[in-house]
């Protein structure tokens, strides 16, 4: 059941990750700037290390539980947030970001007096720099153009991390009004992976609902290594999991299907409110 109604509510997904010990406080401190409010949607991973993560933060944020998940979907979980929220706009941040609450606050702003928009943050930067261990290729990156039938057109720049200076691109920072993420049916959880699952939202919120993009601001990406990347993933190569999704999005929009999987996964799965901040947790 949704909570009273905020102008936004920021949606994380989580499984067993270590980052987001360092990025609670900032997540808490930007709902509260912006007026809203934090939803952690722990998909399969333990209630018990995820205590342990957010500390005396705890109270502060709501906790949902998707249990006996054998792979982690970060779309099904971002679907399954949106759900038990209630803001005007939505706010999808991975646990690992440190974010700038006047940044989120801006972009908020944009979108309220900006009908038919969306928003990403313009990019990250890493906290260790070349955390992908980059060679003699210091930055790999492409630029995407989609044109449909309708005459909607898709731009999407994405780059690896650029390893002299630890800046990328930040797709999966996306801020929407909730009535346009309804209009698109959400994520499409049939997107089971890494790698593209961003890049579809932008996709599908672009040629489906024929929304403009705005990108502002900027976070920091506490850096980590593809164990952590795609550890709990289905498939253990990252550049085949996105090859996958790419494919089979392209697929998708060739035939003028733009929605995603919300309404199946709303009915499909179960989550549970835990109260984090008593120990043990009680279900509520």
């Amino acid at each position: 059941m949704r909570r009273n109604d905020k102008l936004l509510s920021i949606v994380v997904s989580w499984r067993d990750r270590a980052e987001l010990n360092g990025a609670i406080d900032r997540l808490v401190e930007t709902a509260r700037v912006v007026g809203g409010d934090v939803t952690i949607v722990n998909f399969g991973g333990s209630h018990e290390f995820l205590r342990e993560q957010l500390g005396g933060w705890a109270s502060q944020v709501s906790v949902l539980e998707v249990g006996q998940q054998q792979y982690f979907n970060k779309s099904c979980a971002q679907n399954i947030g949106a759900a038990h929220t209630s803001g005007t706009l939505l706010f999808f941040c991975d646990c690992d970001i440190v974010l700038e609450p006047a940044s989120v606050e801006h972009l908020a702003e944009q979108l309220m007096t900006r009908p038919g928009t969306f928003g990403t943050l313009a990019g990250v930067r890493e906290s260790q720099p070349n955390s992908r261990g980059g060679k003699h290729i210091v930055c790999f990156g492409y630029e995407l153009v989609i044109k449909t039938a309708h005459h909607r057109q898709l731009r999407i720049v994405d780059n690896e991390e650029d390893a002299n200076d630890g800046t990328r691109q930040a797709p999966g920072l996306l801020m929407v009004r909730r009535s346009d993420f309804l209009t698109i049916n959400g994520y499409n959880s049939r997107l089971h992976g890494w790698g593209w699952e961003d890049q579809d939202m932008i996709s599908r919120l672009t040629l489906g609902a024929g929304l403009e993009r705005i990108l502002h601001g900027h976070a920091v990406h506490l850096s980590h290594d593809d164990a952590a990347r795609i550890g709990n993933y289905p498939i253990a190569n990252r550049w085949e999991s996105r090859d996958r999704m790419f494919r089979q999005a392209l697929a998708n929009y060739d035939n003028a299907d733009f929605q995603g999987t919300y309404n199946l996964d709303v009915q499909q799965i179960s989550a549970r409110q835990l109260d984090l901040d008593a120990w043990p947790p009680n279900v509520s």
